[in-house]
């Protein structure tokens, strides 16, 4: 997933961060050239006079954009998602709780497809319905895999 550019004052060009869905990483660009990180989440991106500013990618569970501090200034990567769909994503989880390593592989896809659908261009009502099907299915699937298991 590929936010979309951020303007930056004093850097080289736009930012914008990579997320790879199924690890988690985070790579980033600055008009279009990729930058290096120091360690997890710390950069030195280019400004435009030739000089680099440190940087920090912070992302959240809460929130599927990642956000970027430059100069202790919070630049986010994407759009704000309401809460209710920040939490109605997250539902999925409670998979982990009610079904230990099973439940967490199969609350892990939902978490993965709901983050997706949050990203989406869809309206919120959209979003919310699609987010609720996957919350139905994981829950289906769990089960279906379960019964299987004690067969």
């Amino acid at each position: 997933m590929r936010t979309d550019p951020v303007i930056i004052d004093g850097l080289a060009g736009p930012v914008q961060v990579t997320t790879n869905l199924l690890t988690g990483r985070h790579s980033m660009t600055i008009g279009g050239q990729p930058t290096v990180g120091t360690r997890r989440g710390h950069y030195n991106l280019p400004t435009a006079d030739g000089q680099t500013v440190p940087a920090r990618l912070r992302a959240s569970l809460l929130d599927p954009y990642p956000t970027i501090e430059v100069a202790g200034v919070k630049y986010r990567t994407g759009p704000a998602i309401p809460l209710a769909l920040r939490i109605l994503a997250l539902l999925p989880f409670v998979l982990v709780i009610a079904g230990g390593l099973l439940g967490g592989v199969i609350a892990a896809a939902g978490l993965v497809a709901n983050f997706g659908i949050a990203r989406g261009s869809q309206s919120t009502a959209v979003k919310a319905i699609f987010m609720l099907l996957v919350l139905v299915g994981t829950f289906l699937t769990y089960t279906a895999v379960v019964t299987l298991l004690l067969l």
